[in-house]
């Protein structure tokens, strides 16, 4: 077969078309997103760019709109932001008004990591306090991302990620609360979901409708699997809300891949009920707890997406993911497969060894995944 372009390689692999090769994907975006540091305007990863033009390496444009506050845009609801820069750290303090409501959200920013100190739902009454909140759907522009799309080109797919009702819920409130929650007042918790499952599933059919896609990356189920939540709840809490999205995302032609990090291996009959086309990022022990071909076994020719760790990348020699990277694709090319890292570019620094690491992972994964 002759080398497909990165868009044709992608979209024959949704379609269950042959391809050339497996798709490799960095995580890196090919237009800035505030979850992953600018690759193309640092230095440290200029080598890793050029071998990835180099071989075609696969992108996802992964990109997210504006949905104002738990999915409502009213322009009465009112916020504030105030960032304070210290030397080794950014605060930043959040809140939200309407009448004599006001919540508030405190998070510290430190290594490209941030983390809540204060979050906005600290009583789970709070959650009613949000719901009387007045309601205005999204309807946010399109028109950067179809020039976007215009710029990407051949290079691959545009992406799509504005997330589940369960990655609302769990980013409102502290883990602890959290999982307290969700066996002491699980109820209270589905109803508030209920809400917001609504008004989520309204913004992915206003994109569908303007026919941005082709790819959904959905994230938050993560946060209803262990050791976070029992496995039992997993469908209360995730699977209802996530499959009617990918379903409706099916209905319209596009294709869906769920992001999950962690223990996956006891909600792996969630995930096939879910039905998505792909699944990210399926992590072996000793970070998680499934292998790729475990994953297979129970979700059959469900894309696979993964699965080398980021953290091995920064630390083992490059003889070590050379042979990490093959043995990944081994057991990731038994169906259809991305091969890819567990997480994305945070670090404003790389180290040479790291740079070394992602050209070896490039480099293998165009020698050993050619079909």
């Amino acid at each position: 077969m002759k080398t497909l372009s990165s868009k044709e390689r992608l979209t024959r692999l949704f379609e269950k078309k042959d391809i050339d090769r497996v798709p490799i994907w960095l995580l890196f975006p090919y237009h800035p997103i505030g979850c992953y540091v600018d690759v193309y305007k640092i230095p440290c990863y200029k080598p890793v760019l050029d071998t990835v033009e180099r071989y075609g390496v696969d992108i996802f444009d992964r990109r997210n709109f504006y949905t104002g506050f738990c999915f409502s845009t009213s322009s009465e609801i009112k916020r504030t932001k105030e960032v304070i820069e210290k030397e080794s750290e950014i605060l930043i303090k959040e809140k939200v008004f309407y009448k004599n409501i006001t919540l508030e959200q405190e998070r510290i920013v430190k290594g490209g990591r941030s983390k809540v100190t204060k979050p906005f739902v600290k009583e789970i009454e709070d959650l009613n306090k949000i719901l009387s909140l007045p309601y205005e759907p999204p309807r946010p522009d399109v028109s950067r991302f179809f020039r976007e799309k215009e710029e990407l080109g051949d290079k691959g797919l545009m992406m799509v990620d504005i997330g589940d009702p369960l990655g609302v819920l769990f980013h409102l409130c502290s883990i602890e609360d959290f999982c307290i929650w969700s066996l002491e007042e699980r109820e209270r918790l589905i109803s508030f979901l209920d809400v917001i499952y609504e008004r989520v599933l309204d913004v992915y059919r206003y994109l569908l409708e303007n026919s941005v896609g082709p790819v959904y990356f959905i994230v938050g189920a993560e946060f209803a699997g262990p050791p976070i939540i029992s496995p039992s709840y997993f469908g209360e809490l995730c699977a209802r809300y996530v499959k009617g999205i990918v379903d409706l995302i099916r209905s319209y032609g596009m294709w869906s891949i769920v992001h999950y990090h962690g223990n996956l291996k006891r909600i792996l009959e969630g995930i096939r009920y879910i039905n998505p086309d792909g699944l990210h990022t399926v992590e072996a022990p000793p970070v998680g707890d499934c292998t790729l071909l475990e994953a297979r076994e129970v979700l059959g020719d469900m894309i696979l997406i993964g699965n080398i760790q980021y953290d091995d990348l920064a630390s083992l020699d490059e003889s070590e993911v050379r042979e990490l990277t093959r043995e990944i694709l081994k057991e990731g090319m038994t169906g259809r497969f991305i091969l890819s890292p567990t997480a994305g570019p945070y670090q404003e620094s790389i180290s040479e060894k790291m740079q070394k690491n992602y050209i070896a992972f490039i480099e293998t994964g165009i020698e050993y995944g050619r079909f």
